[in-house]
């Protein structure tokens, strides 16, 4: 009996791993957003964001195609909202920017967990919305809308955002 076969598979794995690693060491949070709730029957919530500090190198990732600037969410409910959330980004004076979807189903859902829980973490790609919004604007606050969406349109339980942020790394879309 050989030992090889296990031997490069241990290996493979190893590379494998060691090549994410650059990836993630070049992500960088740019602005850290404070945790917040959307309570149960509330169909639109709005958070407004400083980024006063940061502006400058979030235009410059959202203009350069090597990077991509991200909202990252971990987000969780005690039970299923029955709804899904239609994300905006905008700044004043300017119509806003769709960024995306959250939706949970089982992950981030409390009384679905299976095991230990762990929240669900959501990234939406928010490089060109950001580089369309800050283009001609000279705008500090970024504002993030969270919108009830799906056949109840209110939702069943309060969506807690536990950590969110705005992050600059480099380009998955080639």
């Amino acid at each position: 009996m050989s030992i090889r076969p296990c031997f490069h598979v241990l290996i493979t794995a190893a590379s494998v791993a060691t090549a994410t690693l650059p990836l993630h060491a070049q992500m960088k949070t740019v602005v850290q957003i404070a945790p917040a709730t959307i309570p149960a029957g509330t169909a639109e919530k709005t958070f407004l964001v400083d980024i006063r500090a940061s502006r400058a190198a979030l235009l410059a990732a959202a203009r350069n195609k090597q990077q991509e600037v991200t909202l990252e969410l971990d987000v969780e409910a005690e039970r299923s909202p029955g709804v899904f959330y239609e994300v905006t980004i905008g700044v004043p004076r300017r119509a806003p920017q769709r960024a995306g979807n959250v939706a949970l189903f089982g992950a981030g859902i409390r009384s679905e967990a299976r095991g230990e829980f762990r929240p669900a973490h959501v990234q939406l790609v928010i490089s060109d919305q950001l580089a369309a919004l800050l283009a001609d604007s000279q705008a500090d606050t970024l504002s993030i809308t969270f919108t009830a969406r799906g056949a109840e349109r209110v939702p069943a339980a309060t969506l807690t955002i536990d950590k969110a942020e705005i992050v600059i790394g480099p380009s998955l879309r080639r």
